[in-house]
């Protein structure tokens, strides 16, 4: 009898067909998370080297903003520490005034904030409802008065 197929050649082309998208399908979502894991440790290392910088660092050129006052272009890299985790108030202002001497960071979306314990010293970046995708959070002192850095990322 030519021209007709038998019902086992059939079932095993359907099973072979469902196996196939089953693989396909999850190939596809096992390399989707691994892009989106990749892309979020590469912002919690940008995030954590940032925040590292601006409460560890004093900055480049050690006194960086009163030069920023009249040169901006003169600051080489912005460091907030007098020493390690102790912060300037007068860096934190100037910084305040001019955030876009963050921009050697090459931070795209970002929101960084200074607190002590009573108010906001420092807020740059930008305010969206989307949540960070990474976020680092220093205790520092400032001044007399102790507070808190906040940099996210997304």
């Amino acid at each position: 009898m030519k021209g007709q197929m038998r019902i086992e050649f059939i079932v095993g082309v359907v099973i072979f067909a469902i196996v196939l998208v089953f693989i396909v399908n999850q190939t596809n979502i096992t390399f989707t998370n691994m892009l989106s894991d990749s892309e979020a440790d590469i912002l919690k290392a940008k995030a954590l080297n940032s925040i590292m910088l601006l409460t560890e660092d004093r900055g480049d050129p050690i006194n960086w903003e009163t030069i920023a006052q009249t040169n901006p272009g003169g600051v080489k890299r912005v460091g907030l520490a007098i020493s390690p985790f102790v912060l300037s108030i007068n860096k934190i202002n100037m910084l305040d005034a001019n955030c876009t001497l963050l921009d050697n960071f090459v931070l795209k979306s970002y929101r960084l904030v200074v607190k002590n314990s009573t108010h906001t010293l420092l807020l740059c970046g930008y305010d969206t409802l989307n949540p960070s995708r990474s976020r680092e959070v220093r205790n520092v002192k400032i001044g007399n008065d102790y507070g808190n850095i906040t940099l996210e990322l997304w």
